[in-house]
Order: structure tokens, then sequence, then C-alpha cells
């Protein structure tokens, strides 16, 4: 689909092009007409290429509609035409969080538990390094470190993306829950309780 968007945009400037070189061989009169026809191309040319698939809200629709039918393989598909077709949407970063979460869930069967927690830490990674102004911007940021800290045990890493995310969020609402993780990184559910009761 991309192939095609993109060969019909060059088919639109490629035309244009080539009225605008006889727009400048003829005289004025006949430059209106000219003018007025290149115009209708390009007009024609973009209604062609937009009424060519679907667009992004209805990619992103299918996609959670799919995961509503545990489509999962077929929601990550959709996700990513999406992400083809409408590179600069503001559903990409949308998409990436989705997708973050489906991997998080462990929904891609034919996955290892490892590779789907991988492929989550990429997904989530992409909001928040991406698209560090998007809604799901902390969320995601926060999620790495807890895949990384209590699924990955890559405890190096979680301290260092906790530690960004509160230097980045200090006043978001998950500030205080990746203090904990940070307090507690490596520490077993045993071990956290012992700590909380030495303290009482």
């Amino acid at each position: 689909m991309l192939l095609g968007f993109v060969r019909n945009i060059l088919r639109v400037i490629f035309t244009a092009q080539n009225l605008n070189n006889e727009m400048q061989k003829t005289n004025n009169g006949d430059s209106m007409r000219i003018v007025f026809r290149s115009l209708l191309l390009i007009v024609i040319g973009i209604l062609f290429v937009q009424c060519s698939g679907k667009n992004d809200q209805e990619y992103y629709e299918s996609a959670m509609e799919l995961i509503k039918e545990s489509k999962f393989d077929e929601a990550i598909i959709e996700f990513n035409e999406l992400i083809e077709n409408y590179p600069i949407s503001h559903l990409v970063a949308d998409s990436y969080f989705e997708m973050g979460k489906i991997y998080h869930g462990k929904m891609i069967k034919s996955l290892s538990e490892i590779e789907s927690l991988e492929q989550a830490v990429e997904y989530y990674g992409l909001v928040a390094n991406k698209f560090p102004d998007s809604p799901n911007a902390p969320k995601s940021l926060f999620m790495v470190g807890f895949i990384q800290a209590n699924e990955l045990r890559q405890l190096d890493k979680a301290k260092e993306t906790y530690n960004k995310f509160i230097e980045k969020y200090p006043k978001d609402e998950l500030v205080n829950s990746a203090q904990a993780e940070l307090d507690n990184l490596g520490m077993s559910p045993e071990e956290i309780l012992m700590q909380k009761l030495q303290a009482e």
C-alpha cells in the first residue's frame, strides 16, 4: 500500500512539473487554463491517494476491535500498517503503546516469554523516547523500568530507567511507585515485607 501511495504522489508531482514547463512556453492567455488543469490534477491525485485505503483512524479502530476479539496477531498487523502508511499521525504513539501492552501481556503465542517482554520494552521505549509529549510517555517509561526490574531481572538497566523517569516526570502520579521500585530493587517480596516490618 505504501508503494502505491508513493507511486501516486510521484505521478501527481511529475504531471504538475510537465504542465508547469508547458505553461512557461505559452502566452499568458493560456497560462490560466494550464494552471487550473494542474491544480485539478493535483486535487484528483490527492483524493485518489486518500480514497485508496484506510486512513489512520480506521487502522487504529480496526486494531482496537481486533484486540477486543482477542485477535492480537492481526491487531499488531493493523498497528504496523498505520505506522508504515501514516508515520506522522498522532495515533502512532498510541499504536506503539498498545503494541507494548500486547507484548507485555504475552499475547503473541509464537514468541517466548522473554521475546515478548523484550518486545514490550522496545515498544514502550519508542513511546517514551520518540513521543515524550504523548500522554502515555510517562507510563511507558515506567513500564520499561518495571519489566526490566521485575520480569527480565535487568537491575542495572531498571535503576537507570527509574532514575530517568523520576528526573523527567517529577510530578507524575507514578513517581512514588518508581521511588519504591528503586528502594526495593532486587529484593524478593519476603525481603520487602521484612524490611517494612523492621521499619515499624
